[in-house]
């Protein structure tokens, strides 16, 4: 039966899709995995001792935790929190998500890779989030109530019949755990609220646990290549109390939606480029909202916005949003008329805090009434925020050679320098299969022009260590351009190449396809995941977030030997320096540096980054100039 519900998913969704475009699944979580390296002893470290008994009452909206859940109230870490899954659509005024952030229940382990012993036909165990042990020690009371909300699919991958997420209830003196609600595979629905009472004595003890799991089957072993990460199911507002009843709920009032890009077009763009429109590329409007989670009104005293400015020393700037008195049940869409600028500096990447507060009275959860966005300005276009949910291409046979073209508008005169690509893994990957990386302009219909007018030949998807890193492609030769062009590739097999794959940014209207000679138009929505860079790029772009105030250089220009000052720098930092090339290229690297000073005889005359790391992971990056 399994086999066939998929076949049937399969033949609906490629005949749906012209047979050309397609999306898998991946195979890993790139964002546990990265956290787990930068975090190497966040399982040792982690706040889980067994004997902890918590007292009621017990909530989590899973708002104020990060990959994993919130050691103090869980015993375990194997469900992804995240707000990645959860579709918001600005249109649909009546979606009932609760607030930002869910736990996330799939077929991805506690390390970020696939569960192993998952089958294409025997479900598997996988997820589970266990409550600590919970002081339920009120013998015969009726009053007490578990209650959450739930959903299938999202963003990720429906759950088929066969898959289940499942709750249990523990009695500590049995020492058993035992069923008491499941929710069959299915797709698509809005959050669905349960409360499930606990009045068994059984149960009314000290030492009483719930968990939640889900079953997997992986889809169809006649198509291995889009099986993957699958079976997604989404819990929120998990609230365990006493003094309950069957119509009982959280009072709560929450942002419900993530803040996104203030960028009219894109999600990023260069900060050279900024500079030259500045304001002009701002949306006129952003958008927020926030929910009455409660059956009582409860009055927002301020409701505040903000820009910080994290790379440079701009003021920070406030928006008051005003003050609302949102009935029960309620979702409040706002659109504020944008009163924002970002000051210019003189850098040549600038990063800032686009943030959120709600101020209520002191019954109210404060852990979900702030949102904020990094807004990063720094070598390349991006419409994309640089989390893949999964990847696409075009598969199948017939779509050897064909291509994809992904249109961009270069806010100023520029050379093209580079393209930045994120290829994620899948259980079948294409790494071996080549393609032709291509720039082309914009004909008079508004589509790409027939033929390239650049071609990088012969490269391969590249995977940068499973992190959601970006693989550089650097074009052989700057490309001029000032008008809308496209970039992307020919293929030259019928694999998918397993570009990464945002669902949770739409810009697939200026996506497209070319199998036959005719080029059309994606529809499915989201961004994949290739940026063009301009001029000076950065090859550890990631952590330039994390670039700490400038460095002192002296001389600079320098001849042979190059001096430098660390802001409060102490005997115990350990350095390590690496010098790239404009152009990004590395041309020196020191680990473990003695002294603050590097000999830079080697170098050619030239525009150089210094780049230092310490010990204490601080991060600082100048410019330098060689002159002999």
């Amino acid at each position: 039966m399994k086999y066939f519900l998929y076949l049937i998913a399969v033949l609906f969704f490629t005949t749906e899709l012209n047979a050309q475009e397609q999306l898998s699944n991946l195979s890993d979580n790139p964002i546990i995995k990265k956290f787990l390296t930068n975090n190497p002893e966040y399982f040792n470290k982690s706040n889980n001792s067994k004997d902890d008994i918590l007292q009621l009452p017990f909530w989590d909206d899973f708002s104020d935790s990060h990959v994993f859940p919130n050691q103090e109230l869980w015993e375990d870490a194997k469900v992804y929190i995240n707000n990645n899954y959860i579709p918001f659509d600005s249109d649909d005024q009546e979606t009932n998500t609760r607030s930002i952030g869910v736990a996330t229940f799939d077929a991805i382990d506690s390390t970020g890779s696939f569960y192993e012993g998952a089958d294409y036909e025997i479900p598997l165990i996988a997820d589970k989030l266990t409550s600590k042990s919970i002081n339920l020690n009120y013998p015969d009371d009726n009053t007490i109530y578990l209650s959450f909300y739930f959903r299938p699919q999202g963003l990720g991958d429906a759950p088929e019949t066969g898959d289940s997420l499942i709750l249990e209830f523990y009695a500590p003196d049995n020492d058993t755990w035992n069923r008491v609600w499941f929710a069959e595979g299915g797709f698509d629905t809005n959050f669905e609220f349960v409360i499930i009472q606990i009045s068994e004595n059984k149960y009314l003890k000290e030492g009483f646990k719930f968990r939640f799991k889900n079953y997997i089957t992986l889809g169809s072993d006649i198509y291995p290549s889009l099986a993957g990460n699958c079976d997604h199911w989404h819990i929120d507002y998990v609230y365990l109390n006493k003094n309950r009843n069957e119509n009982d709920i959280y009072q709560d009032i929450a942002f419900n939606m993530s803040l996104t890009s203030l960028l009219k077009n894109y999600e990023a763009m260069p900060w050279s480029h900024y500079k030259q429109i500045g304001k002009n590329t701002l949306k006129d409007n952003f958008n927020a909202s926030f929910r009455n989670n409660s059956n009582q009104v409860i009055p927002i005293d301020s409701l505040n916005f903000y820009i910080k400015d994290i790379s440079g020393n701009s003021e920070t700037q406030r928006l008051e949003g005003g003050t609302y008195n949102p009935p029960p049940d309620y979702q409040t869409y706002l659109d504020i008329n944008n009163i924002f600028d970002f000051p210019e500096n003189s850098d040549d990447f600038a990063s800032f805090e686009f943030s959120a507060d709600i101020f209520t009275n002191a019954n109210d959860s404060v852990q979900n009434n702030t949102v904020r966005y990094k807004q990063n300005f720094f070598d390349c276009y991006a419409y994309d925020d640089g989390t893949a949910e999964a990847a696409y291409g075009l598969y199948g046979a017939g779509t050897a050679f064909g291509s994809i073209a992904y249109k961009f508008y270069p806010e100023k005169a520029d050379e093209l320098e580079a393209v930045r690509m994120y290829f994620v893994k899948t259980l079948n990957n294409a790494s071996s299969k080549y393609f032709w990386l291509n720039v082309w302009l914009q004909g008079d219909d508004g589509l790409p022009e027939s033929e390239p007018i650049y071609t990088l030949a012969g490269v391969r998807p590249e995977y940068e260590n499973q992190l959601n890193k970006f693989h550089i492609y650097e074009l052989e030769e700057p490309v001029a351009l000032d008008d809308t062009f496209f970039v992307g590739w020919t293929q030259t097999t019928d694999d998918m190449l397993n570009i990464g794959f945002d669902r949770n940014r739409i810009s697939n209207q200026n996506l497209y396809y070319n199998n036959s000679g005719e080029w059309i138009q994606s529809n499915i929505k989201g961004s994949i995941m290739i940026r063009p860079v301009f001029g000076t790029y950065y090859v550890d772009i990631e952590n330039i977030e994390n670039t700490k105030q400038k460095i002192t250089l002296f001389p600079n220009p320098v001849n042979d030997i190059l001096n430098f000052k660390i802001p409060e720098q102490t005997k115990n930092n350990k350095i390590s320096i690496v010098i790239n090339t404009i152009h990004g290229k590395e041309v020196l690297r020191r680990n473990n540096l003695q002294e603050n000073k590097i000999n830079t005889s080697n170098l050619r005359n030239g525009i150089y980054f210094l780049t230092i790391k310490t010990n204490n992971f601080d991060i600082y990056r100048e410019k330098f100039i060689v002159i002999k």
